[in-house]
């Protein structure tokens, strides 16, 4: 059997030269070309997006560390020796807050804080503490569990009033 001669799908009168053309071929190949780009378009913003989170949770962790520092030294002032707190920025970055009845580390994982504790003779654990997120072109810190939205100056407020009662009580034998 011979093979048929290929033969050319131009239509009749078209320009050897130009680029062959079918309706369906080329409909086909328009869509992808159009969902392609969207999606790049969409990883681009994704990307875009994902920097301008982690770029807003860097700022407000800064702040939350030196909210937690000023509240803590404000702390050590008022309480007896025994409730003092220690509070060490790490050079990665984290927070550290220890007093012999409690310990607690904070550290920014990307677009959320997380956070490493015990209290009394429990075993340290990691749990979420905020959770960064977009909406409306504005970037928000939520309570992990409240869904609510947090400054650093509230979040502080959140964290260390366990802490600091736990501090208090043991130092006063309660």
């Amino acid at each position: 059997m011979q093979p048929f001669p290929l033969q050319s799908t131009a239509p009749p009168g078209a320009d050897a030269a130009a680029a062959p053309t079918d309706p369906f071929v080329d409909a086909l190949f328009d869509k992808l070309d159009t969902d392609r780009q969207k999606t790049l378009d969409l990883a681009t913003s994704a990307s875009e997006r994902r920097e301008r989170v982690t770029a807003a949770a860097r700022v407000w962790w800064d702040e939350l560390c030196q909210v937690l520092d000023h509240k803590v030294t404000v702390w050590n002032a008022k309480a007896a020796p025994d409730a003092r707190l220690t509070c060490t920025r790490n050079p990665a970055g984290s927070i550290h807050l220890w007093h012999r009845a409690v310990e607690a580390e904070f550290a920014l994982a990307e677009v959320r804080v997380v956070m490493t504790g015990r209290i009394g003779n429990t075993r340290p654990r990691e749990s979420p503490f905020i959770k960064f997120n977009e909406a409306r072109g504005r970037v928000a810190a939520i309570l992990t569990g409240e869904n609510t939205t947090k400054s650093p100056e509230e979040a502080a407020d959140h964290l260390l009033a366990p802490i600091l009662t736990q501090a208090f009580t043991m130092s006063h034998g309660i």
